[in-house]
């Protein structure tokens, strides 16, 4: 008895078969190459305030990638979540403008008017990406800006006098500002534009930055040589203690570990700070008038901006030395690490 052969039509959908299994397992090691292959690395984002530029540098390598002009006078920077635009503040007189970067394109793109609200200066973005806030210094308000229409939504009165700097908090409820003549940090609620509380810093009360476990706020009391400490749960200073020099921005390592405070005064320095015993460890000697201050993502580099011609100096972490010093342009001080979307 002879067993009858497959016809050809069966053959052919077998092996169909066999390929679309085939397609099935592999593809999911496909996908997975492919969001390799467009991973991309890290970017350090610098804003020259006088020349009017934004600089894209590679923080590992150390070289400059490229430079683009901006607004005028950006003073401050900030990225929405997605990773694809920034947000800078354009300060000198009038100062009624917030400039567009297209970072993919990598193009300024756009002027925000900002009308009546003037001075236009610090920067932060709420977590969920949709609004970004700007302090309008000498006006007293808080510029909210629509960052899906790219428009002024409204103005927020800080209730302080010159306030510089803005943070939100994580949680998106509440806006913090410091207003460096009233010598406060205002409390915000960022739904109702409401003042919440004000609470008492020091002379001259500017940069701000939270610990990373959430707990405190430090404040920075520039002219006042010191840094304040303010419980986050109970919106009351706890500590202040003396930094001398004028101490401007803070940077957190991610650890929590160690506190980094550029001092603004001629010599320039970077203070390092340990976190827990508010004990300075050391004082890096950088160019005058450091005051932009950023870390690498994997913490072994610090970059200081300095005033003018003195350029960005780069800070080994690990020997709390400077190892190189870029000169990228004339006020490098803004500066954020941008993480490039994958396409």
């Amino acid at each position: 008895m002879h067993t009858r052969r497959a016809s050809l039509p069966t053959r052919r959908n077998e092996i169909w078969i066999i390929v679309l299994l085939m397609g099935v397992l592999w593809f999911p090691w496909l996908a997975r190459a492919q969001e390799t292959t467009v991973k991309t690395d890290p970017v350090l984002l610098v804003a020259n305030k006088h020349d009017d530029t934004l600089c894209f540098i590679n923080p590992n390598t150390l070289e400059i990638l490229q430079t683009i002009a901006t607004g005028p006078n950006p003073h401050e920077i900030v990225i929405t979540p997605d990773q694809r635009f920034a947000y800078l503040s354009n300060y000198d007189p009038p100062g009624n403008t917030i400039s567009v970067i297209d970072l993919v394109q990598r193009k300024h793109i756009l002027q925000i008017p900002t009308g009546k609200y003037t001075r236009i200066h610090g920067t932060a973005m709420a977590p969920d990406g949709k609004h970004a806030y700007f302090t309008a210094g000498q006006t007293g308000f808080v510029v909210e800006v629509d960052t899906r229409a790219n428009q002024v939504t409204r103005g927020i009165p800080t209730h302080g006098k010159i306030s510089h700097m803005v943070l939100v908090s994580r949680d998106d409820k509440l806006i913090y500002t410091a207003n460096i003549v009233s010598q406060t940090v205002s409390v915000i609620d960022r739904v109702s534009g409401e003042l919440i509380t004000q609470i008492p810093c020091g002379k001259g009360v500017e940069g701000m930055a939270f610990t990373p476990d959430g707990k405190h706020l430090w404040a920075a009391n520039q002219t006042g040589g010191s840094i304040a400490i303010i419980d986050l749960a109970t919106h009351k200073p706890i500590k202040t203690f003396d930094c001398p020099g004028m101490p401007v921005r803070i940077r957190f390592t991610d650890d929590g570990k160690l506190a980094l405070v550029p001092s603004w005064t001629e010599e320039g320095q970077l203070i390092v700070i340990d976190a827990e015993t508010h004990k300075e460890i050391k004082r890096v000697k950088v160019g005058g008038y450091a005051i932009g201050v950023e870390l690498s993502p994997d913490g072994k580099r610090a970059f200081v901006g300095c005033e003018h011609s003195d350029g960005l100096h780069v800070v080994r972490m690990d020997t709390l030395a400077v190892e190189a010093v870029l000169k990228i342009g004339d006020g490098p001080d803004p500066m954020m690490m941008w993480f490039p979307p994958g396409e």
